[in-house]
């Protein structure tokens, strides 16, 4: 029709939301709260309304299509103004891992080493990238301030333990050994802190379970040990 202006054509998808959630946060003092939502469930990613009260740690039960209950635990909550979110979204995307994964084994937590002690807090509720991020922080934190260096990454590890002028020992065998050890440790923080390091700013890193954080963290518990060492040989 004329004197009519046209623009280009937008693919809006619309999200249906045919599910419902009960949504569960524990607080201080052990109180727990629960409210619901509409919902549209779609394997381990739940949407929800913009605007829904949820963040990553909540509990989310839902019903399956045989009506027995089924209770995740988020891990990650895109909201449409984050970054990572479709420009068409309208709609909070959950990703969830469901509860019997989630559920932290209190018998675990004493072997790692005590200075992780605020990501396995973090991996208890549920924030699975940031927790490995935080142990990995420490590591460099760590490494950063026993060489008294301002760098970071590969750089600091390299410094810290160059093969000819090693800043740090952490070996514990000597002669051709030794060598090994400290080539092979050198390898493993420069590994920990460019693999591990990269996971909570990877937009489209798979969400870590449990069993995979608790990994990590163990990884960076060992890390932190023989650091310890090294310390204790410094004058």
């Amino acid at each position: 029709m004329p004197g009519i202006a046209s623009g280009p054509v937008v693919d809006v998808k619309i999200i249906f939301f045919t599910a419902y959630v009960s949504i569960m946060r524990h607080e201080q003092q052990g109180i727990q709260k629960r409210w619901g939502s509409p919902a549209r469930v779609e394997g381990n990613i739940i949407r929800l309304p913009i605007g829904t009260d949820v963040q990553a740690g909540d509990y989310l039960e839902h019903r399956l299509s045989n009506d027995k209950p089924q209770m995740m635990v988020a891990i990650d909550v895109v909201h449409p103004h984050m970054p990572g979110a479709s420009n068409m979204a309208d709609h909070i995307e959950v990703t969830c891992v469901p509860a019997e994964r989630a559920a932290f084994p209190e018998v675990m937590a004493p072997q790692l080493h005590p200075a992780l002690s605020v990501a396995l807090a973090l991996a208890e509720d549920g924030r699975m990238s940031e927790a490995v991020f935080e142990a990995v922080q420490l590591v460099q934190d760590r490494v950063r301030f026993l060489t008294a260096s301002n760098e970071s990454g590969r750089t600091l590890m390299e410094f810290a333990f160059d093969m000819r002028h090693p800043r740090l020992d952490i070996t514990t065998t000597t002669g051709e050994s030794a060598r090994d050890e400290r080539e092979g440790f050198r390898l493993l923080f420069i590994g920990a802190v460019l693999g591990l390091g990269s996971l909570r700013s990877a937009a489209s890193a798979v969400p870590l379970t449990l069993d995979e954080t608790l990994e990590y963290l163990a990884l960076a518990s060992m890390l932190m040990r023989r650091l310890g060492r090294a310390e204790s040989r410094m004058d």
